[in-house]
């Protein structure tokens, strides 16, 4: 029964290899292979290409937005105006602890 057995699996793998080989077996993989890296080549170009693109128009809008903002030399920037900061209350002073506004409402 063993030697049967034996038999059977070498007829399948004999059947494998010819299916294999009937189906373009390295042949096909080889080309395969090729397509695929002439696909991702092309690929690879057309990103480069694009990121350069982008990386363009990027530079150009900072460039324009730094215009914008320096106010492209002309004069200088106008100064920020002159708010009074509130006065915050001093540990010790009377109105500056928390007790204190509850008693003042």
């Amino acid at each position: 029964m063993e030697i049967a057995a034996l038999i059977i699996a070498v007829v399948a793998l004999v059947v494998a290899v010819l299916a294999y080989a009937r189906t373009g077996g390295i042949q096909d993989l080889r080309s395969q292979v090729s397509a695929l890296g002439s696909t991702t080549e092309s690929l690879r170009d057309k990103t480069t290409d694009a990121m350069d693109a982008l990386r363009t128009r990027t530079a150009d809008t900072l460039e324009r937005i730094e215009k914008a903002v320096r106010g492209r030399g002309e004069s200088p920037p106008p100064a920020a105006p002159d708010v009074p900061e509130e006065k915050k209350p001093v540990p010790g002073e009377k109105g500056s602890a928390p007790e204190d506004k509850k008693k003042e409402e």
